[in-house]
């Protein structure tokens, strides 16, 4: 019985199947390949240096709002004290503000560097070398470590060389390496690994990746307009909505600036601006506009003909991250500028580009053909 059995499985494993059942057959043979390759603690470093980042954008945020960029004035160190052992008793006013993010940028590091040293662990230890097609994860977690590593080199020399320039910089890269984090999480999960592949890449959706990824390029974009307006102080450089001291336009003439800077001092009282300060504000405004449009075209899209997947729960997301995002800006102005505030609508931005990211990343994972870029990745 046994026998006949093996020989009965051997033919079968010799004769042609049906297209329908050679299809499903290769189907369940790469997906037991990828649950094989699944590795939950790199995944789970992944997820946990993606969430570290964003309460660390969100303090660097209370950093830039509370002035308190160069409270503390070393770096590594914080007042001669090493960064770790520096008295609690000392945390006061900026300090506060500014070693807690010094903090949880080490946080962040360290994560980064688990997740570096456990997918390299076999070759550290001297074991056999994972298979070619996990190879393009590990060299990427380099990236990811190499990225923080980077933006905290980029905050100390801000911190040394007392450069607003660099402060831009570093409030600029700290978003893309909140990209490079989350990519990490989505590209390590097992949903990456066991999701259905297209056999070919549809003009439809060549047409809405590269639409999410202009979306992605958009909120960047508008994200480096308003580092610069931030850290220029150009906050309230138009202290009224939804017009820009009454008129669609700023001013735009010397005599026009003297005359807004004389109604910000005995009307408003606020310090008077430049022009540069208010077209920056005025710019910040425009691209706004320009991001929400993109994004509602962009998640109205998703909901109508994106039904299965992770695409339509996180258009849901991005429309209430949206509608938080545009009100913070609104309140920004309204209450002037709060601290708590405006920075809250520095991470809601963060979350309105990781979201979209995330979005692209996983529109490109579904529609792009096997052995494509994603390929490369797979953890």
């Amino acid at each position: 019985m046994i026998e006949a059995r093996a020989a009965g499985a051997a033919f079968l494993s010799k004769s042609p199947a049906p297209p329908g059942i050679a299809e499903t057959l290769q189907y369940s043979r790469r997906q037991s390949a990828a649950e094989a390759e699944y590795d939950g603690i790199a995944h789970l470093l992944a997820v946990l240096t993606a969430l570290a980042t964003f309460p660390l954008i969100f303090m660097g945020g209370l950093v830039t709002s509370h002035q308190a960029g160069l409270s503390v004035p070393d770096w590594p160190n914080s007042y001669h004290y090493n960064m770790f052992l520096f008295p609690p008793r000392l945390w006061v006013g900026g300090i506060w503000y500014e070693h807690i993010h010094r903090l949880m940028g080490s946080v962040v590091g360290f994560l980064s560097l688990c997740l570096a040293i456990w997918t390299w662990r076999r070759e550290l230890l001297g074991r056999p070398r994972l298979e070619r097609n996990r190879r393009g994860f590990q060299y990427f977690t380099l990236a990811v470590f190499g990225a923080v590593s980077l933006q905290g080199a980029l905050g100390g020399l801000r911190v040394v060389l007392v450069n607003l320039d660099l402060a831009i910089i570093h409030a600029c890269v700290a978003q893309a390496v909140f990209c490079v984090t989350v990519l990490a999480a989505i590209v390590s999960s097992r949903w990456w690994l066991t999701a259905p592949s297209a056999t070919m890449m549809f003009p439809a959706a060549r047409r809405f990746i590269g639409f999410a990824g202009v979306c992605v390029v958009a909120i960047y974009l508008q994200l480096i307009v308003g580092a610069t307006m931030r850290h220029h102080d150009a906050g309230l450089a138009i202290p009224d909505l939804p017009l820009a001291y009454g008129k669609v336009l700023p001013p735009l003439t010397g005599a026009q600036l003297k005359a807004v800077n004389h109604y910000r001092a005995w009307e408003l009282n606020l310090d008077p601006v430049t022009r540069e300060q208010i077209w920056l504000a005025y710019a910040h405004r425009i691209g706004a506009m320009i991001v929400s449009f993109l994004l509602i075209v962009f998640i109205y899209g998703v909901l109508r003909h994106h039904r299965d997947g992770p695409l339509r729960p996180l258009a849901i997301i991005l429309a209430g991250l949206l509608a938080a995002q545009l009100t913070l800006g609104v309140l920004t102005v309204i209450f002037r500028k709060p601290a708590d505030i405006a920075s809250a609508h520095v991470a809601v931005g963060a979350l309105v580009l990781v979201t979209t990211w995330a979005m692209f990343v996983c529109a490109a994972r579904m529609y792009a053909p096997r052995g494509s870029w994603r390929s490369g990745l797979a953890a």
